[in-house]
């Protein structure tokens, strides 16, 4: 397994979940993801952080589920062909709160 697929453990996803205490965890249907929710000022800032969300998507090769109304966005994250959370999952993570 690549390094960047390795699962997380619960602990490890414990850490992500400490240091950005705007992402929660979701468990349905069996399946464990990262979860975002943010209300911004305007749907421009909305749209601004989709933008960056874009770039730090592409550049991990790496995308979360996205849904947005205006000024509201919500991310729904994981390694898709691993089932669950995965190293690739906490960089992107990393990433995009830096990009902020």
């Amino acid at each position: 397994m690549k390094q960047g697929l390795q699962k997380l453990t619960d602990s490890e996803i414990q850490l992500v979940l400490d240091r950005y205490p705007e992402w929660k965890l979701e468990l349905a249907n069996g399946l464990h993801s990262f979860r975002f929710e943010k209300k911004f000022s305007s749907f421009s800032s909305a749209f601004s952080f989709l933008t960056k969300l874009a770039l730090v998507s592409e550049s991990l090769d790496h995308h979360a589920e996205i849904w947005n109304s205006y000024d509201l966005v919500r991310l729904k994250l994981y390694t898709h062909d691993q089932n669950g959370l995965t190293k690739k999952d906490e960089a992107f993570i990393e990433r995009l709160m830096k990009f902020d």
